[in-house]
């Protein structure tokens, strides 16, 4: 039932992005940017009705997240994590502030940005073909995250602060929309969210699109081989502190043009703009660097391990 269900989708999708294909012809648009459009246009109303949803999590329950991560310093890695891998724009900003004040462990703050899939699960929502990738890419981010997180918090044991009755969120997600428990607007955000990445994800199928027609060899070559090479470069794009850059990694290996273990060494780095912030408000550089740094060897050694099993979907 489930899988004629997908099929139903599958064959919706591509009779709807050939029917765009024919209105854009009238355009005049050049054969090679045809299906990279049409490809794009079609996810415009599943990523609003899935921001929708995000935002209205994000926003009313943002309250009883905060509470979890702050007085749950034993299990902080394995609460912090699974909270992570719900698709969402600004829990990874939440977790830094609350670690910056020293109200959660360093190892919760390593497994949230290990589990953060930010937009990748919407991106790979729209491509039925890839549902098969969205449990193991959940499973695998959220046990590294945990493993890590809580052999971190098992060596270092910093002591937290008491946890105030309320934490002020000043800052920014994605899209510079305020954190906060309260919205005035479910709309307004979803729209902007939806229109950004639209247009991030029109840019790259277009770019990927006149790449793969057009290139061969050299550098692509790069990124259509299992190459060691390409986890270590996915993991330091990964590190780039923008929520975009997942969608990046999604759409690259959607494209083909990235391993599975390059995808999750990208996804793994990748946490949107709580690096960011940490650097802003972090009185210790150090202290940010090594966490950097820890992020970019568990995301590497990772991949490289997915790469030796020959773990592919």
């Amino acid at each position: 039932m489930f899988i004629e269900f997908l099929n139903t989708i599958t064959n919706f999708n591509e009779a709807s992005v050939e029917l765009i294909e024919n209105g854009l012809k009238y355009l005049h648009l050049p054969e090679v940017f045809l299906e990279p459009v049409a490809e794009s246009v079609i996810l415009i109303p599943f990523l609003f009705v899935i921001f929708v949803f995000i935002e209205i999590f994000e926003n009313y329950f943002s309250e009883r997240i905060e509470h979890f991560s702050r007085y749950s310093a034993k299990y902080g890695a394995i609460i912090g994590a699974l909270l992570a891998s719900i698709p969402q724009c600004g829990f990874s900003v939440i977790a830094t502030m609350l670690y910056v004040e020293r109200f959660i462990t360093l190892g919760t703050l390593i497994a949230v940005y290990l589990a953060t899939s930010d937009e990748a699960i919407p991106v790979l929502l729209m491509y039925p073909d890839k549902f098969s990738v969205i449990l193991p890419v959940i499973a695998i981010k959220v046990g590294i995250a945990i493993v890590v997180g809580h052999t971190i918090d098992l060596i270092i044991k910093p002591e937290l602060k008491k946890a105030p009755e309320k934490i002020e969120i000043n800052e920014t997600g994605c899209c510079h929309n305020k954190i906060q428990s309260h919205v005035k607007n479910l709309l307004i955000h979803p729209l902007k969210h939806t229109f950004n990445i639209f247009l991030f994800i029109l840019l790259i199928n277009c770019v990927l699109g006149y790449s793969l027609t057009m290139a061969s060899g050299g550098i692509m070559a790069l990124f259509t081989t299992n190459s060691y090479l390409q986890i270590i470069i996915s993991s330091i794009i990964g590190l780039i502190p923008n929520c975009a850059i997942s969608v990046l990694i999604v759409m690259l290996y959607i494209k083909s043009a990235l391993s599975f273990g390059a995808l999750i060494s990208g996804l793994s780095t990748n946490a949107g703009l709580g690096l960011l912030i940490l650097f802003k408000n972090n009185e210790s550089i150090k202290d940010s660097l090594r966490i950097i740094f820890i992020l970019l060897v568990t995301s590497i050694i990772t991949g490289f391990v997915i790469q030796l099993l020959h773990f592919t979907i």
